[in-house]
């Protein structure tokens, strides 16, 4: 059996990654450290966005220790390496690529791949994901990731893709263990928008998933 570890405290207890890709770099700081300032405690730079991870190298030295930080949109072995010496405490992908994984397992770092199909769900999980990306997931909406987690209980879903304020609690009550949240989050913030604004919507969004995740809990226990 492939070894798997478990997803970072700060994931686990607040339910929400932002993913942060922009265009360019030179506000990439500036919002991470409004997201920490708002209560996210767990956040991931795209490796698309320009000096990813020169940025992702900044931010471990300078943000609090309890703050979990990763590398995004992870597609081979090279940028999985690179990013783990840039300080990513964990990596995630669009697909599911078992050199990627074989860097998450070696160097001791959760892996979060991405998948759509039942078929991509099983790919994921037999290469040791710590738990599935279900991305895009505004393709098909909560009622698919509900669908998917009944054959899969065991597995840790992250649908990514779409996903804010507005209608993480779906999600969340579809089953999804957190959720992934990157354009309805960040907004323009990334391109000189406001960051009072992107303040607001993280507080919303921290406050809808553990709202969603305190109703599940409630429902559980009067089953």
């Amino acid at each position: 059996m492939v070894p798997r570890l478990a997803p970072g405290g700060a994931l686990t207890a607040t339910g929400v990654v932002a993913v942060v890709r922009g265009t360019r770099a030179e506000r990439v700081a500036d919002v991470l450290d409004t997201l920490v300032a708002a209560g996210v405690r767990c956040l991931e730079i795209a490796l698309t966005t320009p000096g990813a991870l020169t940025e992702l190298d900044a931010a471990r030295r300078q943000l609090p220790a309890d703050v979990e930080l990763g590398a995004g949109t992870v597609r081979t072995a090279a940028q999985a390496t690179a990013a783990v010496d840039a300080g990513a405490a964990f990596l995630v992908a669009p697909d599911a690529n078992a050199d990627v994984a074989a860097v998450a397992r070696d160097r001791g770092v959760p892996h979060y791949p991405g998948a759509l199909t039942p078929a991509e769900v099983c790919r994921a999980w037999d290469l040791g994901a710590t738990a599935v990306k279900v991305f895009p997931a505004r393709a098909f909406g909560p009622g698919y990731l509900r669908d998917l987690a009944g054959p899969f209980p065991d597995v840790p879903f992250l649908p990514t893709g779409g996903i804010g304020p507005g209608n993480a609690s779906d999600y969340v009550a579809a089953g999804a263990f957190a959720v992934g949240a990157g354009g309805p989050l960040v907004g323009d913030a990334l391109d000189g928008g406001s960051l009072t604004e992107l303040t607001g919507r993280a507080r919303r969004l921290l406050a809808a998933v553990r709202s969603a995740r305190e109703l599940v809990d409630r429902e559980g226990a009067d089953r």
